[in-house]
């Protein structure tokens, strides 16, 4: 599939069916959208993620006119000077550009961000109310609040750094990708041009029949490389497209060998990452070894292969390791002697080794086997890496919303939930209802015994709370000894039984130490949405009223909130 738009110093001829493929592959891996321009700054292939922004602001005539003025002098920035840049926009987005020169001589350049950054103080820049910069940034449309409003949800803002690091990962794994396409559009284009050269009558050759021969062998080794250069690409592309989408970590480990081996044609491979101190690698993922073998094996940085990889930084292919590395000999484990290591970088830091041996048809491994592994490496570190920040913010969002004492949900989470359940009742009718639960005599208990024990009964109520809830059901720590829980789809009625579980499975509990002869009890007050309250508040007043009057009638018992 060609591009040759008008008035481009050298026409450029690519599959563009598998750009756009990877290039949807690589934009999902970094959450940022990507498009690619040739140097007349037309668009050959459009970004598949245009956000809110974009859409509406290109809807106006004013901004589409400031849009297309804005990337024909950022395409042609980087044309010009044949390197990467940052910029903000019209609409206060933030936006990179890579150049990328082709062997032809043509400059196409990939164009990736349009996005928000995140404030000094960590809060997104479209979370909340209409922030700063993205009001700003559409003020002069003319836009309503309420076209703002709609224009910020689903917007997606980065750390500040992050835009920093975003060129050079498109210019580590995109621009070696394109480039590669475009040689080998280009060679299949010479071994075409070669196939349509008229050859000349048999009785004009001077030289041997046989010379034919050479000829046919050379386009029958043209043809064999241009499909095996194309099946290359076709296996990268599906490689990322398996990886793109996995965030769970030790899942991520396994993908990226499975593909791995597949991709080469492996039997054997090993997935190493070095440890927060940099000094030792441990296996994290084996295939074709005894995982007993592997398990608590640590390298350390520097000794053998993989440690001298991880040291050096640098690849290495072996042929047969008994020839080139006399003093090794092979294992009789393995088939061959041949094998492949290879660092996994992000820039110049190495964060791991993957090693691949033992080729399934028995032969030892190429230079082609060595160049897709070095294209795959550079995409699996950065989904390694993300994996690394997808766990961190999946640990920091567990704890912003647990109650670190109890490990329940905390007030906070628990009046989102609240939230969502109130504008779930409102579209769609239906009802849900909420306990308030105080430990009855806290303070004297406290008083009594000190606050360890008291901790103790926390958590010690919490778990009798959390084992008598059903699993839909949500639970929170509101504060102090008061705990709250949720039910959706539930009305005061049917959660009575529940209630009375929890209070019942709090009664049974037995003291923590021998030195304590009381027993906790608790009050539950019970009230439902909505025929109880109209608003979030009113809801957990008129339940914290119920619990009130269950500790007025004697404590340890549940109440129903009654108008």
């Amino acid at each position: 599939m060609k591009n040759n738009p008008k008035n481009l110093s050298h026409p450029v001829d690519i599959d563009l069916e598998l750009w756009r493929d990877f290039q949807d592959g690589l934009s999902a891996l970094i959450e940022v959208p990507l498009t690619l321009y040739d140097e007349s700054a037309e668009v050959i292939v459009e970004s598949g993620r245009v956000n809110s922004v974009c859409k509406r602001v290109k809807l106006d005539l004013k901004g589409r006119s400031l849009c297309n003025d804005f990337y024909a002098e950022v395409v042609a920035e980087a044309v010009s000077t044949r390197q990467s840049h940052i910029y903000k926009c019209h609409t206060n987005q933030y936006l990179f550009t890579v150049p990328v020169l082709l062997s032809c001589g043509a400059v196409l350049v990939i164009v990736g961000g349009r996005v928000y950054l995140e404030g000094m103080d960590g809060l997104s820049s479209v979370d909340g109310t209409v922030k700063k910069e993205l009001f700003e940034g559409v003020a002069a449309f003319g836009f309503s609040l309420d076209t703002i409003e709609r224009m910020k949800k689903g917007l997606k803002s980065i750390p500040k750094n992050g835009i920093l690091s975003l060129p050079g990962i498109v210019e580590n794994m995109a621009v070696p990708f394109l480039k590669g396409l475009g040689k080998f559009q280009e060679a299949a284009v010479n071994r075409r041009a070669e196939a349509a050269t008229p050859v000349a009558p048999v009785s004009d050759l001077s030289s041997d029949v046989s010379g034919d021969s050479g000829v046919s062998d050379a386009s029958s080794e043209a043809q064999r490389q241009e499909s095996k250069t194309r099946t290359g690409f076709r296996a990268l592309e599906e490689v990322y497209k398996s990886i793109a989408p996995v965030l769970d970590r030790e899942l991520l480990y396994k993908t990226i060998l499975d593909k791995t081996t597949e991709l080469i044609g492996a039997e054997r491979g090993s997935l190493m990452m070095l440890d927060k101190k940099k000094e030792y690698l441990s296996i994290k993922a084996a295939k074709g070894i005894d995982s007993d073998l592997h398990k608590g094996i640590k390298v350390k940085i520097g000794t053998g292969i993989s440690g001298a990889i991880a040291a050096k930084g640098v690849p290495v292919m072996v042929a047969d390791i008994e020839e080139e590395v006399p003093r090794h000999r092979r294992v009789s484990k393995y088939k061959t002697g041949s094998f492949l290591s290879i660092p996994l970088k992000l820039d110049d830091r190495v964060i791991g080794v993957l090693n691949v041996s033992d080729k399934i048809t028995g032969a030892a491994f190429s230079e082609d086997d060595l160049s897709l592994l070095l294209s795959l490496a550079n995409y699996a570190t950065i989904a390694l890496e993300r994996g690394t920040y997808y766990t961190m913010s999946e640990e920091f969002k567990l704890i912003s919303m647990t109650d670190p004492l109890t490990g329940l949900f905390n007030r906070r989470y628990f009046r989102e939930r609240l939230f969502e359940e109130v504008e779930r009742v409102k579209r769609h009718s239906g009802c849900f209802a909420t306990f308030v639960i105080d430990i009855d005599n806290f303070k004297a208990f406290n008083d009594t015994y000190g606050h360890v024990a008291g901790d103790e009964m926390l958590k010690s109520v919490s778990r009798a709370i959390r084992g008598a809830v059903r699993g839909m059901d949500i639970v929170a720590r509101y504060g102090g000894e008061e705990f709250n829980v949720l039910l959706p789809h539930t009305t005061k009625q049917e959660s009575w039984v529940i209630a009375e579980r929890i209070r019942e499975s709090v009664e049974a509990l037995n003291p923590e130490s021998t030195a304590i002869n009381e027993l906790p009890t608790i009050s539950v007050g019970i009230a439902e949405f909505p025929v109880d309250a109209k608003s979030i508040d009113e809801l957990i007043n008129n339940a914290d009223r119920a619990m009130y009057t269950a500790k007025r009638m004697g404590k340890n018992r549940v109440v129903f909130y009654e108008r």
